[in-house]
């Protein structure tokens, strides 16, 4: 219950200001703010883990002595930057192998020409060639791979390799020679093949030996782009399509919290998720007031009574990209749910592999529209809405047309100005252990919020 466990801090804070409510224990607490103009958007949420976008596990592929490790972790490499070397006598010999038979193939074919062989035995000559050419390329891409070349711009995460060190057949990774890549937190079997190839053209994407469990040699990952994939439910993946901006914030939380010893309820939103407005929702820039008194004490902006303690905190922001869409439900879990990954980049590097995030996909967004606290708008059983708006006449009731409603505010689309002042009628203090209208209190609130004596 995010609106009623704040509304009644808010109202508990400004009645236990003085020791007592300007009103009498049953009447109603009121919170007045301005209809403001601004921007509505809607989104849908999720929770995910940042990974890199791309992650390169490098080991040689064949026995050897290692000559030489030419980084350490935490260096920033470019593609192309030899970053260590060995000397393998073991792909030595199969150049030299597959260069006599290349040879020796020559020769037989010159060899049936000189004596005119049949067209057929002439066919196998050349076949034999060419297969032997091609033998002759593997072996000299496999001595090739002596070195660990990186695929892209990286910095090095980890190196499991020294000079001078002797490894078996397949290195400390086992793995082919130009090493794999991964990208947006998922398997291959999950993004389908070739992801990264797709969000960095020019990027290798080859495979890694599926029965090695061991550690590579060198890895390289990329700390310039972040994938996060979420699980959406049904309903809420019909609303994500590739290319929808997002927000994706590092969350943290503090050690202590409220009510209950935690944010909150339902994580220190206002109202459904949101801040208390502070210059979009509310009036620009000033506190909500109840009953005509401002709410010291609240922190307009975060969106928690100063002094409450440790609700839940942000962390960096970046906009992201929905980068890809899945349409094959994953029920693991006994839910259906879809993957959606989310893309973006950070040249500043402030986030981290690893790290808790919150992402939020904007599906609809209106700009320069009247907004009001959806507290304020009340709606009756056929479908009209109303407001009370505070004039200096008094207060009159006023049908509006509603729109979008995000965040805890209601786009206002007909009936009420910027600037008007509205009402939000938050009901009677109620019997003793009760919020307004009824609803029990969440556990941790202070003592004598609700009715009987403060």
């Amino acid at each position: 219950m995010p609106v009623v466990g704040l509304v009644g801090v808010v109202a508990w804070l400004v009645f236990r200001s003085d020791g007592t409510s300007a009103d009498d224990a049953g009447a109603p607490a009121e919170i007045t703010a301005e209809a403001s103009l601004g921007t509505m958007a809607q989104t849908v949420s999720a929770e995910g883990t940042l990974v890199s976008a791309q992650t390169d596990d490098l080991s040689f592929g064949a026995a050897g002595s290692v000559t030489a490790v030419d980084v350490e972790a935490g260096d920033e490499v470019r593609a192309g930057d030899v970053l260590a070397t060995m000397d393998s006598a073991e792909l030595e010999l199969a150049v030299a192998n597959a260069e006599s038979s290349v040879a020796e193939a020559e020769a037989t074919l010159a060899d049936d020409e000189d004596a005119d062989a049949s067209d057929n035995q002439l066919a196998a000559d050349r076949s034999a060639l060419a297969s032997a050419r091609d033998a002759l390329t593997v072996a000299q891409e496999d001595l090739a791979g002596a070195q660990l070349v990186a695929t892209f711009d990286g910095t090095v995460a980890a190196v499991n390799v020294v000079e001078g060190e002797q490894l078996s057949s397949g290195g400390a990774g086992g793995t082919d020679t130009t090493g794999s890549q991964s990208g947006s937190g998922g398997s291959a079997s999950t993004l389908g093949s070739g992801q990264d190839a797709a969000i960095f053209p020019g990027a290798t994407d080859t495979s890694t030996d599926s029965t090695s469990t061991d550690e590579p040699d060198i890895q390289v990952i990329d700390d310039d782009h972040y994938t996060v994939e979420l699980g959406l439910d049904e309903s809420d993946v019909d609303l994500v399509e590739v290319g929808q901006e997002a927000t994706v914030t590092v969350t943290t939380s503090s050690s202590t919290g409220f009510p209950g010893g935690g944010a909150f309820p339902g994580g220190g939103a206002f109202p459904g998720g949101g801040a208390i407005p502070g210059g979009a929702a509310f009036s620009s820039g000033g506190a909500p007031t109840v009953g005509g008194t401002p709410t010291d004490g609240v922190d307009a902006s975060g969106g928690a009574p100063a002094g409450t303690g440790g609700a839940a905190t942000d962390g960096p922001s970046a906009t992201a990209l929905v980068w890809e869409v899945g349409r094959i439900a994953d029920a693991s879990s006994g839910v259906a749910s879809y993957p959606v990954t989310i893309l973006f980049e950070d040249t500043d590097h402030e986030f981290d592999a690893g790290a808790s995030v919150s992402v939020a996909i904007t599906y609809a967004e209106v700009e320069d529209v009247v907004q009001v606290p959806s507290l304020a708008v009340t709606s009756a059983d056929d479908g009209t809405s109303t407001v009370t708006v505070r004039t200096d006449a008094g207060d009159e009731t006023r049908t509006v047309e509603t729109g979008l409603t995000s965040g805890g505010m209601t786009e206002i689309t007909s009936g009420l100005q910027e600037g008007e002042t509205v009402v939000l009628a938050l009901g009677g203090r109620g019997a003793a252990g009760n919020f307004p209208g009824g609803g029990d209190l969440p556990d941790g609130l202070p003592a004598g919020l609700g009715g009987g004596a403060g």
